[in-house]
């Protein structure tokens, strides 16, 4: 089984439990990415796809998934209808704990798809809750570094950004499953915090900013 880098393109990714690499191939637009999507989702594989709450109930029309997983505790009961779920009852902060359901929703996303069926993840925005559970899959089912997986997931929802605390446990997931870490936790000087060294790009402006003219609350 292969661990993908990142010089390699995935292709056809969850068409079964290896993706497909094809060197070479060229980088498709967001667009070509999730076209066919209902407005406001994302297709993270051929069979799981991604959306913030708004954009659920177009999604659930369109999509007929055969299992959606909620991870927003915070919104109003779901309505009656003929979707299984599987809540996921944590908030969007760097304490929660999200290692009991990374392994289990994982599980449960790949059996729901290998019988052909799709999977919606949800949270309120899809930016950090959802995308993490949908990362947590890649990295177990697809096989790939968490560095692969973010790219992957980025380059179809640009706005993704797990908590740092989520990070964290992504980065301890798949050193578990991989024995090491594709991912590190750096120092920002920007804003003076820890994150993960794939952020470390949107912060660069703001890092040349201080460095010239030091930190805008002393300014």
């Amino acid at each position: 089984m292969k661990v993908l880098t990142v010089e390699d393109n995935v292709a056809n990714v969850g068409g079964g439990n290896e993706p497909t690499v094809v060197e070479g191939t060229p980088i498709l637009t967001k667009e070509e990415l999730n076209k066919g999507c209902p407005l406001g989702v994302s297709r993270v594989t051929s069979s799981l796809y991604v959306c913030g709450a708004h954009a659920l109930p177009g999604a659930v029309r369109a999509l007929h998934p055969g299992l959606i997983v909620s991870a927003a505790p915070e919104l109003p009961p779901p309505p009656e209808d003929y979707v299984p779920r599987q809540l996921v009852p944590l908030l969007d902060t760097p304490n929660s704990d999200m290692h009991p359901y990374m392994e289990s929703v994982a599980d449960l996303i790949n059996e729901v798809v290998s019988h052909g069926d799709v999977v919606l993840v949800h949270c309120v925005a899809g930016v950090s809750r959802s995308v993490t559970l949908c990362l947590a899959y890649l990295i177990k089912w697809q096989k790939m570094t968490l560095r692969d997986a973010y790219h992957h997931m980025k380059q179809r929802r640009p706005q993704i950004r797990p908590n740092t605390g989520f990070f964290k446990q992504l980065i301890k997931f798949e050193e578990r499953l991989f024995c090491e870490p594709s991912v590190k936790m750096i120092y920002c000087e920007a804003i003076d915090k820890e994150i993960p060294d794939v952020y470390e790009a949107d912060y660069s402006g703001m890092t040349w900013f201080r460095q010239r003219y030091g930190p805008i609350e002393k300014r």
